[in-house]
């Protein structure tokens, strides 16, 4: 969705575009966008600024950082942006509702808050079941020290 400025009408525009995470490329190694990412935004000129309403929706696909178990992580966001005239000829508005998806990644994908993990021992889901490794007597533990 790239508009010319200068054929804004007065009444504005309104456009809308459904496109793939792949097309945007916003795939992650750890985060998927397998469904349609949509967009939809008003375009206005008002005195020397572009006002754009921006709307973005997405769903993508990932494994917890934790219990690697799947999830679903969604992104819905509703954006006002004011772009001086001066900016240049032609406004990109894929590009900045790509850029707003990728700001909204969390830096650790988990199913829950509260995710357990795996157990490094047993490699037990700690979410679905207790650990069965051997509980050791910790005081035998390291060096002996006088």
């Amino acid at each position: 969705m790239k508009v010319n400025i200068s054929e804004i009408p007065k009444a504005g525009l309104f456009l809308e575009e459904i496109s793939t995470g792949k097309d945007l490329d916003l795939g992650r190694k750890d985060l998927e966008f397998n469904d349609p990412v949509k967009m939809k935004a008003a375009v206005n000129r008002e005195y020397d600024n572009v006002l754009i309403h921006l709307s973005v929706e997405a769903c993508g696909e990932f494994l917890c950082g934790r219990c690697l178990e799947p999830g679903n992580y969604s992104v819905k966001k509703e954006i006002d942006i004011i772009r001086p005239l001066s900016d240049g000829k032609v406004i990109d508005i894929t590009k900045i509702a790509r850029d707003e998806i990728i700001l909204d990644y969390p830096l650790k994908l988990l199913c829950k808050v509260d995710c357990k993990g795996i157990c490094a021992g047993c490699g037990n889901n700690l979410n679905k079941r207790q650990c069965v490794c051997s509980k050791e007597d910790d005081s035998n533990r390291g060096i002996e020290i006088d």
